[in-house]
C-alpha cells in the first residue's frame, strides 16, 4: 500500500506540473513563428533522447547538493524531465489548430487577460491538456531507474517494489504487476 500510494502520488503531481509547462511551452512552440524553433523543438525533445540512466546520473550529483536525493520532491523534479517534453509536444499540437480570434474576441470586449484564458482558451484546449497529462502520469508511473536513482533505495514506488520482488517472489510480483497496470489499462 505505502509503495502505491507513493506512486499514485508522485504521478498525479508530476502530471499536474508538467501540464503546467507544457500549456505554456506548448502555447509558444505551437502558435509562434520564430527564429531559431526547430532548435528549440529539438532542446525540449532533447531528455526524451537521451537515455534515462545519462539523464539520472547526471541529475544526481546535482540533487545530492541540493538535498533533494532520497526524496520525493527530488523523484518529482527528476521525472519531470522525461515528461515535460511529451506535454510540450501535445500541447504545441494542440495549440497549433487553436484559433485565436476568439482570443481577440472577448478581450474586445472587456475581458480581462485571466478571464480570456480561464473562460476561452482553457475550455478549448482543455482535451489535449488531459491527454497530455494522462502521458506525464503513465510516464511517471512506470518510472524505474531515475526513481532508483534519485530515490536512492528512499522512496518506494511500485515500480521498485515489483522489480525487488520479480527476482525473490513470482507470486508476489504477478499480483503487483497487476495492480501496476490497471491504471494504464483504465487510462
Amino acid at each position: 500500500i505505502p509503495g502505491f500510494v507513493t506512486s499514485l502520488t508522485i504521478g498525479l503531481t508530476v502530471a499536474f506540473l508538467a501540464a503546467l509547462i507544457g500549456l505554456a511551452s506548448g502555447r509558444a512552440l505551437g502558435l509562434h513563428s520564430f527564429r531559431g524553433k526547430s532548435i528549440v523543438r529539438f532542446l525540449v525533445l532533447a531528455p526524451v533522447i537521451v537515455p534515462p540512466l545519462t539523464v539520472a546520473m547526471g541529475n544526481q550529483v546535482a540533487f545530492i547538493k541540493l538535498g533533494l536525493a532520497n526524496t520525493v520532491p527530488g523523484v518529482v523534479l527528476v521525472q519531470l524531465v522525461p515528461t515535460i517534453p511529451y506535454v510540450t509536444l501535445v500541447m504545441s499540437s494542440v495549440y497549433a489548430n487553436f484559433d485565436t480570434t476568439f482570443e481577440d474576441q472577448a478581450r474586445v470586449l472587456g475581458a480581462p487577460p485571466w478571464r480570456v484564458f480561464w473562460h476561452v482558451t482553457l475550455p478549448a484546449v482543455f482535451p489535449g491538456l488531459v491527454v497530455a497529462a494522462l502521458f506525464a502520469f503513465l510516464i511517471a508511473w512506470s518510472e524505474y531507474i531515475m526513481t532508483l536513482l534519485i530515490g536512492g533505495g528512499q522512496v518506494q514506488t511500485l515500480p521498485l517494489i515489483l522489480f525487488s520482488f520479480a527476482t525473490s517472489d513470482l507470486s508476489i510480483a504477478s499480483a503487483l504487476s497487476i495492480v501496476f497496470i490497471i491504471p494504464a489499462i483504465v487510462i
